[in-house]
Order: C-alpha cells, then structure tokens, then sequence
C-alpha cells in the first residue's frame, strides 16, 4: 500500500478492522498444531528465557530512536501472527501495546495457577495502545514493566503448579492451559520485536 500523502485515518481505513484476527487457515494450524503440539510442550525456563532476551532487543532497538523516531508511525509489511489493524503504528505504540498485553497474560497465568478463571474472555481489539502518551513515558515504563513482569509470574507460579488442566481461551487459539499462556507471552514478544525492526530500518 502506498502511504504518502495519506492521513492516518486514511490508512488506517484500508487496513482490516481491530479484531478481525488472522486468515481461518491460520487460525487452523494455530489451534490443531502449534497450541498442542509447540505451545502445551514448551520449555518453561526457555521460554522465560526468550522473554527476557526479546525484551532486551527491543529494548535495545527503542533507545537507539529519538522522540520523533519513536513516535512516528509506519506501515510495516505483513507479519507472522500480526493483525493487519496493528501494521500501522509507531515504535512507543507497540511498547504500550506490549504493556498491555503482557499484564494481561501475566494476570491469566497467576489466576490458571490458583484455580481461577479469569473472568471475561480475551479480545485483540480491545488491547491496541490509544498511542497519547509522551514517548520518554512510554519508554520509561516500558523498562519498568520487563524488570518486574516476569519476576512477579515467576514468585507466584512455583514450578509444581505450571501444569495445571485449567484453561482460558485465546481468540486464535482457543483454550490455553497457564503453560500455553507463558509461552504465548514470549511468543508475542518475538512477533513484536520482528514490528520494531521493520519500524527501526523505515524511521
């Protein structure tokens, strides 16, 4: 799609609606391959591992972008696991989005673990970033955010209670055990991070 001259609002028409998800042949291979057979047999310290080190490389990749940098949105190609609604934003657009969906996984982990499910269901339209925060803030606590999330799932999940039957659906997905939701969550940081980059090489 060619952007120049485009507003956002115009742009952002053209791109399918929040929500919409991903092609139902994708949604296939998500529920009947990679949920049970990558996501339900994945690595608890591995993947806690790939959280810490995708955090650290998007990190990396935001401090290099000055304010205008940050806040200047992009239309990156089509991605892996991205939503055509979220092509369309800015580096601190996706830190925030990445605050908001990682303290939502978090909080489904640690309920799945003490029995609980979580109440509601969970809706990709309903955790894009409103994208009005100054860049340096979102920055900010975007650092604040990896040094703490994880910690917290760690201290509140011990191992002897990761393999719990419990599940929460995902949209995509469908019913996700605590173990599949861990795994998501740095899942969703490697799709991201993918995002920055392509923002990164475009600003």
């Amino acid at each position: 799609m060619k952007t120049q001259g485009l507003s956002d609002a115009e742009i952002e028409s053209r791109l399918a609606a929040p929500g919409a998800g991903v092609p139902w042949y994708v949604r296939l291979v998500m529920r009947h391959y990679i949920g049970p057979c990558v996501a339900a047999k994945a690595d608890w310290a591995a993947e806690t591992q790939r959280f810490v080190d995708t955090n650290a490389a998007i990190l990396a990749l935001a401090e290099k972008m000055d304010n205008g940098q940050l806040q200047k949105r992009v239309l990156v190609p089509r991605l892996r696991g991205l939503e055509d609604s979220s092509r369309y934003w800015s580096a601190a657009m996706t830190l925030e989005h990445l605050m908001i969906v990682g303290t939502g996984m978090r909080d489904i982990i640690i309920r799945l673990s003490q029995g609980q499910v979580p109440p509601g269901r969970a809706d990709t339209a309903r955790v894009k970033p409103l994208g009005k925060l100054p860049a340096q803030t979102v920055l900010a606590n975007y650092k604040s955010f990896i040094s703490t999330l994880m910690p917290q799932i760690e201290t509140a999940v011990p191992p002897e209670k990761r393999d719990g039957a419990l599940t929460y659906a995902h949209p995509w997905f469908g019913g996700f055990t605590l173990r599949q939701w861990h795994w998501l969550l740095a899942q969703h940081n490697a799709i991201h991070l993918r995002q920055l980059q392509e923002i990164a090489a475009r600003v």
